[in-house]
Protein backbone atom coordinates (compact mmCIF):
# COMPACT_ATOMS: atom_id res chain seq x y z
CA UNK A 1 0.00 0.00 0.00
CA UNK A 2 1.52 3.23 -0.19
CA UNK A 3 1.89 6.57 1.82
CA UNK A 4 -1.66 9.18 1.61
CA UNK A 5 -1.45 12.95 2.31
CA UNK A 6 -4.14 14.09 4.67
CA UNK A 7 -4.59 17.13 2.77
CA UNK A 8 -7.07 16.34 -0.54
CA UNK A 9 -10.56 17.49 -1.54
CA UNK A 10 -13.07 15.64 -3.49
CA UNK A 11 -16.90 16.06 -4.78
CA UNK A 12 -19.57 13.68 -5.44
CA UNK A 13 -23.08 14.48 -6.70
CA UNK A 14 -25.97 12.12 -7.13
CA UNK A 15 -29.84 12.25 -8.17
CA UNK A 16 -33.46 11.53 -7.41
CA UNK A 17 -36.71 11.85 -9.38
CA UNK A 18 -36.90 14.82 -7.27
CA UNK A 19 -33.32 16.15 -5.64
CA UNK A 20 -30.02 16.55 -6.28
CA UNK A 21 -27.75 15.86 -3.95
CA UNK A 22 -24.20 17.33 -3.75
CA UNK A 23 -21.47 16.61 -1.64
CA UNK A 24 -18.02 18.23 -1.20
CA UNK A 25 -15.10 16.78 1.35
CA UNK A 26 -12.38 18.76 2.63
CA UNK A 27 -9.37 17.05 4.50
CA UNK A 28 -6.81 19.17 6.43
CA UNK A 29 -3.79 17.97 8.57
CA UNK A 30 -4.37 16.66 12.30
CA UNK A 31 -3.67 14.70 14.71
CA UNK A 32 -6.61 12.70 15.51
CA UNK A 33 -9.64 11.99 13.16
CA UNK A 34 -12.21 14.97 13.36
CA UNK A 35 -15.11 14.96 11.39
CA UNK A 36 -17.73 17.37 11.03
CA UNK A 37 -20.97 17.75 9.11
CA UNK A 38 -22.81 20.65 7.40
CA UNK A 39 -25.99 19.73 6.37
CA UNK A 40 -29.90 20.87 6.52
CA UNK A 41 -30.92 20.47 10.42
CA UNK A 42 -34.06 18.34 9.00
CA UNK A 43 -31.51 15.96 7.90
CA UNK A 44 -29.19 15.80 11.44
CA UNK A 45 -30.30 12.27 12.38
CA UNK A 46 -28.51 11.09 9.52
CA UNK A 47 -25.02 12.46 11.31
CA UNK A 48 -23.95 9.46 13.44
CA UNK A 49 -24.45 7.06 10.42
CA UNK A 50 -22.22 9.89 8.03
CA UNK A 51 -19.73 9.98 10.39
CA UNK A 52 -19.11 6.14 10.51
CA UNK A 53 -19.13 6.10 7.07
CA UNK A 54 -16.28 8.41 6.90
CA UNK A 55 -14.23 6.99 9.51
CA UNK A 56 -14.16 3.58 7.19
CA UNK A 57 -12.44 5.53 5.30
CA UNK A 58 -10.39 7.72 6.62
CA UNK A 59 -8.40 7.45 9.84
CA UNK A 60 -6.68 10.49 10.45
CA UNK A 61 -7.11 13.70 9.40
CA UNK A 62 -9.74 16.92 9.89
CA UNK A 63 -12.34 16.08 7.55
CA UNK A 64 -15.22 18.70 6.58
CA UNK A 65 -18.24 17.40 5.19
CA UNK A 66 -20.84 19.68 3.55
CA UNK A 67 -24.03 18.62 2.30
CA UNK A 68 -26.54 20.22 -0.78
CA UNK A 69 -30.19 19.10 -1.28
CA UNK A 70 -31.30 20.72 -4.32
CA UNK A 71 -35.01 20.18 -5.86
CA UNK A 72 -35.45 19.22 -9.39
CA UNK A 73 -38.17 21.64 -9.58
CA UNK A 74 -36.73 24.41 -8.61
CA UNK A 75 -40.78 25.26 -7.89
CA UNK A 76 -41.02 22.71 -5.70
CA UNK A 77 -38.36 24.05 -3.40
CA UNK A 78 -39.73 27.30 -2.99
CA UNK A 79 -41.59 27.86 0.82
CA UNK A 80 -44.96 26.72 0.66
CA UNK A 81 -48.39 28.48 2.40
CA UNK A 82 -49.32 26.25 5.89
CA UNK A 83 -53.42 26.64 5.63
CA UNK A 84 -53.68 25.33 8.74
CA UNK A 85 -51.25 27.76 10.31
CA UNK A 86 -53.14 30.76 8.64
CA UNK A 87 -56.79 29.53 10.15
CA UNK A 88 -55.19 29.07 13.68
CA UNK A 89 -53.66 32.80 13.45
CA UNK A 90 -57.25 34.52 12.40
CA UNK A 91 -59.28 32.51 15.05
CA UNK A 92 -56.43 33.57 17.24
CA UNK A 93 -57.25 36.85 16.32
CA UNK A 94 -60.90 36.84 16.42
CA UNK A 95 -60.99 35.18 20.28
CA UNK A 96 -58.70 38.00 21.23
CA UNK A 97 -60.83 40.29 20.22
CA UNK A 98 -63.92 38.47 21.77
CA UNK A 99 -62.13 38.10 25.04
CA UNK A 100 -61.08 42.01 25.14
CA UNK A 101 -64.02 43.20 24.06
CA UNK A 102 -62.67 45.53 21.30
CA UNK A 103 -62.55 45.83 17.39
CA UNK A 104 -59.37 44.47 16.20
CA UNK A 105 -58.53 45.06 12.42
CA UNK A 106 -58.34 41.72 10.53
CA UNK A 107 -55.03 40.48 10.22
CA UNK A 108 -53.58 41.71 6.63
CA UNK A 109 -51.41 39.23 4.39
CA UNK A 110 -48.05 40.95 5.07
CA UNK A 111 -48.58 40.23 8.76
CA UNK A 112 -49.48 36.41 8.02
CA UNK A 113 -46.76 35.98 6.27
CA UNK A 114 -44.41 37.14 9.04
CA UNK A 115 -45.72 34.85 11.56
CA UNK A 116 -43.86 31.51 12.74
CA UNK A 117 -45.21 28.89 11.07
CA UNK A 118 -47.12 30.08 7.96
CA UNK A 119 -44.55 29.90 5.30
CA UNK A 120 -42.38 26.15 5.40
CA UNK A 121 -39.58 24.96 3.36
CA UNK A 122 -39.91 21.24 2.47
CA UNK A 123 -36.72 20.49 3.95
CA UNK A 124 -37.24 22.55 7.18
CA UNK A 125 -39.60 19.81 9.30
CA UNK A 126 -37.60 16.96 10.87
CA UNK A 127 -39.42 13.58 10.26
CA UNK A 128 -38.52 10.05 9.79
CA UNK A 129 -40.12 10.29 6.54
CA UNK A 130 -38.45 12.69 4.95
CA UNK A 131 -35.02 11.30 5.64
CA UNK A 132 -35.93 8.11 4.26
CA UNK A 133 -36.76 9.70 1.43
CA UNK A 134 -33.11 11.85 1.10
CA UNK A 135 -30.94 9.00 2.68
CA UNK A 136 -30.06 6.81 0.14
CA UNK A 137 -29.10 9.87 -2.17
CA UNK A 138 -27.43 11.91 0.42
CA UNK A 139 -25.14 8.60 1.01
CA UNK A 140 -24.48 7.87 -2.92
CA UNK A 141 -23.20 11.44 -2.91
CA UNK A 142 -20.66 11.41 0.21
CA UNK A 143 -19.71 7.72 -1.70
CA UNK A 144 -18.63 9.31 -4.20
CA UNK A 145 -16.99 12.63 -2.70
CA UNK A 146 -15.16 10.21 -0.49
CA UNK A 147 -13.64 7.86 -3.48
CA UNK A 148 -12.60 11.61 -4.83
CA UNK A 149 -11.32 12.11 -1.80
CA UNK A 150 -9.10 9.05 -1.53
CA UNK A 151 -7.90 9.32 -4.86
CA UNK A 152 -6.55 12.90 -4.26
CA UNK A 153 -4.62 12.07 -0.49
CA UNK A 154 -3.35 8.53 -2.29
CA UNK A 155 -2.11 10.84 -5.28
CA UNK A 156 -0.59 13.30 -3.11
CA UNK A 157 1.13 10.54 -0.39
CA UNK A 158 3.18 8.92 -3.33
CA UNK A 159 3.87 12.22 -4.67
CA UNK A 160 6.07 12.88 -0.92
CA UNK A 161 7.64 9.43 -1.15
CA UNK A 162 10.65 10.66 -3.54
CA UNK A 163 11.02 13.57 -1.25
CA UNK A 164 11.26 11.48 1.75
CA UNK A 165 13.53 8.83 0.02
CA UNK A 166 15.83 12.06 -0.99
CA UNK A 167 15.71 13.30 2.49
CA UNK A 168 16.58 9.63 4.32
CA UNK A 169 19.53 9.40 1.80
CA UNK A 170 21.26 12.52 2.45
CA UNK A 171 20.96 11.18 6.08
CA UNK A 172 22.70 8.21 5.43
CA UNK A 173 25.61 9.75 3.53
CA UNK A 174 25.78 12.52 6.33
CA UNK A 175 25.92 9.55 9.23
CA UNK A 176 28.30 7.12 7.17
CA UNK A 177 30.74 10.22 6.65
CA UNK A 178 30.61 10.67 10.33
CA UNK A 179 31.31 6.97 10.98
CA UNK A 180 34.54 6.98 8.61
CA UNK A 181 35.76 9.96 11.29
CA UNK A 182 34.83 8.44 14.15
CA UNK A 183 37.54 6.31 15.25
CA UNK A 184 40.85 8.95 13.67
CA UNK A 185 38.46 11.36 16.43
CA UNK A 186 38.55 8.40 19.15
CA UNK A 187 42.43 8.49 19.12
CA UNK A 188 42.97 12.28 18.88
CA UNK A 189 40.81 12.46 22.07
CA UNK A 190 43.00 9.60 23.70
CA UNK A 191 45.91 11.78 22.57
CA UNK A 192 44.34 15.11 23.46
CA UNK A 193 43.10 13.59 26.73
CA UNK A 194 46.56 11.74 27.85
CA UNK A 195 48.82 14.50 26.98
CA UNK A 196 46.33 17.27 29.23
CA UNK A 197 46.65 14.59 31.71
CA UNK A 198 50.96 14.87 31.55
CA UNK A 199 50.78 18.53 31.32
CA UNK A 200 48.47 18.84 34.31
CA UNK A 201 50.72 16.30 36.52
CA UNK A 202 53.78 18.22 35.75
CA UNK A 203 52.15 21.32 36.75
CA UNK A 204 52.06 20.45 40.18
CA UNK A 205 55.78 19.58 40.55
CA UNK A 206 56.86 17.67 43.54
CA UNK A 207 53.49 16.86 44.62
CA UNK A 208 52.74 15.68 40.50
CA UNK A 209 55.83 13.42 40.81
CA UNK A 210 54.37 12.19 43.99
CA UNK A 211 50.91 11.37 41.99
CA UNK A 212 52.25 9.99 39.37
CA UNK A 213 54.57 6.98 41.32
CA UNK A 214 50.85 6.22 42.70
CA UNK A 215 49.36 6.08 39.76
CA UNK A 216 50.36 3.30 37.48
CA UNK A 217 50.63 3.87 33.55
CA UNK A 218 48.03 1.13 33.47
CA UNK A 219 45.50 3.20 35.35
CA UNK A 220 46.19 6.27 33.98
CA UNK A 221 45.16 5.03 30.51
CA UNK A 222 42.20 3.60 31.94
CA UNK A 223 41.08 6.78 33.05
CA UNK A 224 41.47 8.07 29.94
CA UNK A 225 39.76 5.28 27.88
CA UNK A 226 37.10 5.93 30.17
CA UNK A 227 36.58 9.89 29.14
CA UNK A 228 37.20 9.07 25.67
CA UNK A 229 34.42 5.80 26.12
CA UNK A 230 32.09 8.87 27.26
CA UNK A 231 32.18 10.65 24.01
CA UNK A 232 31.79 7.77 21.92
CA UNK A 233 29.30 7.72 19.70
CA UNK A 234 28.82 4.27 18.23
CA UNK A 235 25.44 3.74 19.92
CA UNK A 236 23.61 6.72 18.55
CA UNK A 237 25.18 6.10 14.74
CA UNK A 238 23.49 2.19 15.36
CA UNK A 239 20.11 3.54 16.23
CA UNK A 240 20.52 6.44 13.88
CA UNK A 241 21.12 3.59 10.92
CA UNK A 242 18.45 1.39 12.05
CA UNK A 243 15.55 4.41 12.43
CA UNK A 244 16.43 5.00 8.96
CA UNK A 245 15.75 1.58 7.87
CA UNK A 246 12.87 1.49 9.43
CA UNK A 247 11.42 4.66 8.06
CA UNK A 248 12.49 3.58 4.74
CA UNK A 249 10.27 0.26 5.24
CA UNK A 250 7.65 2.36 6.18
CA UNK A 251 7.48 4.36 2.91
CA UNK A 252 6.15 1.44 1.27
CA UNK A 253 2.87 2.19 2.92
CA UNK A 254 0.29 0.69 5.06
CA UNK A 255 -2.44 1.86 7.36
CA UNK A 256 -1.64 5.13 9.56
CA UNK A 257 2.24 5.07 9.45
CA UNK A 258 2.38 8.64 9.87
CA UNK A 259 1.99 8.30 13.57
CA UNK A 260 4.97 6.00 13.68
CA UNK A 261 6.87 8.21 11.03
CA UNK A 262 6.43 11.04 13.66
CA UNK A 263 7.81 9.11 16.28
CA UNK A 264 10.62 7.61 14.50
CA UNK A 265 11.43 11.89 13.80
CA UNK A 266 11.78 12.17 17.37
CA UNK A 267 14.00 9.09 17.79
CA UNK A 268 16.21 10.48 14.86
CA UNK A 269 16.04 13.84 16.60
CA UNK A 270 17.71 12.93 19.98
CA UNK A 271 20.49 10.61 18.47
CA UNK A 272 21.41 13.31 16.28
CA UNK A 273 21.19 15.63 19.43
CA UNK A 274 23.05 13.93 21.00
CA UNK A 275 26.18 12.96 18.27
CA UNK A 276 26.30 16.78 18.05
CA UNK A 277 26.53 17.37 22.29
CA UNK A 278 29.26 14.49 22.45
CA UNK A 279 31.45 15.24 19.24
CA UNK A 280 32.11 18.95 18.79
CA UNK A 281 35.21 18.63 16.08
CA UNK A 282 34.32 20.90 13.24
CA UNK A 283 34.44 17.51 11.03
CA UNK A 284 31.59 16.14 12.37
CA UNK A 285 29.48 19.71 13.59
CA UNK A 286 29.09 20.54 9.80
CA UNK A 287 26.97 16.68 9.22
CA UNK A 288 25.67 16.81 12.02
CA UNK A 289 24.20 20.00 11.36
CA UNK A 290 23.01 18.78 8.51
CA UNK A 291 21.39 15.79 9.85
CA UNK A 292 19.11 18.30 12.53
CA UNK A 293 18.24 20.00 9.11
CA UNK A 294 17.39 16.87 7.53
CA UNK A 295 15.28 15.77 10.45
CA UNK A 296 13.71 19.36 10.84
CA UNK A 297 12.53 18.99 6.90
CA UNK A 298 11.13 14.90 7.66
CA UNK A 299 8.97 16.17 10.34
CA UNK A 300 7.25 19.02 8.19
CA UNK A 301 6.67 16.41 5.76
CA UNK A 302 5.11 13.79 8.14
CA UNK A 303 2.93 16.31 9.38
CA UNK A 304 0.91 15.73 6.33
CA UNK A 305 1.01 11.72 6.03
CA UNK A 306 -2.56 9.46 7.51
Amino acid sequence: MSLKSMTAFGSGESTSPTTTYRCEIRTLNSRFCDISIKMPRSLIALEPALINRVKEKILRGKVDVFLDLVPNDRNAGLPQLNAKAVSHYLASSQALAQAAGVNLKPLSTYELLRLDGVLENQFAVNSEEQVRAHEAGIFAAVDKALSNVLVQRKSEGQALEPAFLKIIEGMQSDREAIVAKREPIQKHLFDNYKKRLDRLLSSLEDTGQKISSMLPEERVLAEVALLVDRSDIEEELTRLNAHEVEFKRLLKGGEEVGRRMDFLCQEMHREVNTISNKLTQLEVAQHSLSLKQAVERLRQQVANIE
